[in-house]
């Protein structure tokens, strides 16, 4: 009897399940209600500017809706994605099937405006992540950090955000913050530190999701809104951005705000001092990662040919990098190579961020198409022509920044920004008569600052420091906004000169 009571849950138990049962349901019927109204009044009751069809509304409420909808998660994202394909042309945005108007102008259907190159290029990308997290690579790297610090908790935050930047290039960055923070809280604990109370442990759950966020721009490969970002300006302006030159331009960029980000964090946090007894748990720890293995070896030869053949693709063209990717990712199962098996692969694979880049993909065409980025811009960017260049740059980084502000997902910030400074670089060279603001420029703003926001714990790669609880709201808004900023100023000040070498017209 006294078993049969224990398995049973307490009657307060199943009301506060259920109450937060209802909740929940609430908040997603409200979402999707809002998302509905929005539709609406953009599809049938907010007035039409001058000079735009209705279709412009319709793409603009279509696109509200949607970010409501992924924000709020209120159906899953590949929900969403599906919904985009259905209202488009139900609205008359795009398409079902390819058109051809009365000045002989051929309209693609909706199902052609996306290309499945970029989510199969982020098949690549979780591939390398699955087999890397297979081996002990990432704790070789933690370890050397800390032999490094020599017990310096500021050398601690500095060393390990910089291999979280690092390793970030070249694996998803949702992974390596995973791993790096899992890492980092382990010496903080061993360590006795306590939560809400140990300055190396708030330093550490901002700086670790940071710098795998900025770490991530750096190469095409450290987050899939890179190589969004790339489909879209190379499908939307005449430029070619290959992938070294985004190495070129970028990782620079992500190396310097992540070391600046890293120093802002070691000062503004009092750290504790590190115990010897803690540094040799942590070192116990990863005493089993001794000799390199025959799968890092392999792993090693399969990514640096992958890697050099993509660079390569920059002076050969028929040596296409998101053909490598292909033949690669099939490479890496071969009897022999087998890097990683069936089930990591899948487990690695986040169906519903693929499925969201092939919806912002057609979305975003359905933006252009109406004329609606091109109206927003001689409306709100008034003479823009004229402006400095400079001015023009910091304009484009500020609004890209205040949407991800607004916007806590990726992608829609990217659906966003990508028309509106296609638009503004489009009027300007226009008026320029040449090339002023290299296009190329678009891309990395929307990889960098259409990605990184660290304002407010809601990117689900900041998520993965703040939900372990070591750090309240009210401080990380008041100390984590300086690595965003530091991102702003040195975006401005690099990617004109950088992309302008890095991306030849």
């Amino acid at each position: 009897m006294a078993s049969s009571e224990a398995i049973m849950p307490k009657p307060e138990t199943l009301y506060e399940e259920e109450h937060a049962s209802r909740r929940l349901v609430l908040k997603r019927v409200a979402a999707i209600a809002a998302a509905i109204l929005v539709l609406l009044f953009f599809q049938f009751v907010c007035p039409v500017p001058e000079g735009l069809p209705r279709t412009a509304m319709s793409a603009v409420g279509i696109l509200l809706a949607c970010i409501i909808l992924w924000v709020s998660e209120a159906v899953p994202f590949i929900v969403t994605v599906v919904l985009i394909y259905f209202l488009l042309p139900v609205t008359g945005v795009l398409p079902y099937a390819t058109t051809t108007l009365d000045d002989g102008t051929v309209v693609q259907s909706v199902f052609n405006q996306s290309s499945l190159m970029v989510p199969m290029y982020c098949l690549f990308i979780f591939a390398v992540t699955a087999a890397v997290m297979a081996t002990p690579i990432p704790y070789r790297a933690a370890r050397v950090v800390l032999k490094w610090s020599k017990g310096s908790a500021a050398k601690v935050v500095i060393g390990l955000m910089m291999a979280t930047a690092i390793f970030s290039m070249f694996i998803a960055d949702l992974a390596a913050c995973a791993i790096f923070v899992g890492i980092s809280l382990s010496l903080v604990e061993a360590n006795g530190g306590v939560k809400k109370g140990s300055g190396l442990g708030k330093a550490l759950v901002i700086g670790i999701p940071t710098a795998a966020l900025v770490g991530g721009i750096g190469t095409p490969l450290g987050n899939s809104s890179n190589m969004l970002c790339i489909g879209l300006i190379e499908s939307m302006m005449p430029v070619r951005v290959t992938f070294l030159g985004w190495c070129i331009a970028n990782i620079p960029l992500s190396l310097v705000v992540t070391f600046l980000s890293s120093l802002w964090i070691s000062k503004v946090f009092k750290l504790e001092a590190i115990r010897p007894e803690a540094m040799e748990a942590i070192e116990r720890n990863l005493e089993g990662v001794k000799g390199v293995t025959t799968q890092e070896v392999k792993l090693a030869i399969w990514y640096c040919v992958a890697f050099g053949l993509m660079i390569a693709s920059t002076w050969v063209p028929a040596i296409n990098s998101i053909l490598v990717s292909f033949a690669f990712t099939v490479i890496a199962f071969l009897p022999g190579i087998d890097l990683l098996t069936k089930e990591d692969f899948y487990k690695n694979i986040p169906w519903e961020i693929i499925m969201m880049v092939i919806g912002i993909q057609v979305l975003a065409t359905g933006l252009m198409s109406t004329g609606v980025a091109t109206w927003l811009v001689n409306t709100v960017f008034v003479g823009v022509e004229a402006w400095p260049v400079m001015l023009v740059v910091l304009a484009m980084c500020l609004v890209t920044l205040v949407l991800h502000a607004f916007i806590p997902i990726g992608p829609p910030v990217i659906s966003c920004a990508v028309p509106i400074m296609v638009a503004v670089v489009t009027a300007v060279n226009a008026a320029a008569g040449g090339t002023v603001i290299n296009p190329g420029l678009i891309a990395c703003i929307g990889g960098g600052l259409g990605v990184v926001s660290t304002f407010v714990p809601l990117d689900s790669i900041i998520l993965i420091g703040y939900e372990k609880g070591w750090i309240s709201m009210g401080e990380w808004v008041a100390k984590a906004w300086m690595p965003t900023l530091i991102l702003f100023v040195v975006s401005a000040l690099w990617l004109p000169f950088a992309t302008g070498f890095a991306f030849p017209m």
